[in-house]
């Protein structure tokens, strides 16, 4: 399914992609669909799951006891 999506460009981004396009408007559609699928796909790749750490590795990285311990919820 397609949704419609209207966007107002300033004057020298669209004179960009109409010269990147040479003016052919179903080419500067085409362009920012995959420009944006390009860069949509560029950050599922850069954001692993080793990069989100979840609350439960967080929390065992404090000592038991120790004041960084109780300030993440686990001590006092």
């Amino acid at each position: 399914m397609t949704q419609k999506l209207n966007i107002e460009l300033d004057d020298k981004v669209f004179q960009q992609l109409k010269k990147v396009c040479k003016g052919d408007e179903s080419a500067m559609r085409e362009y920012i669909v995959q420009t944006l699928k390009e860069n949509f796909n560029q950050n599922d790749s850069t954001q692993s799951p080793k990069d989100k750490e979840d609350l439960e590795s967080y929390l065992n990285k404090g000592q038991p006891g120790s004041r960084t311990y109780g300030i993440k919820g686990q001590g006092w």
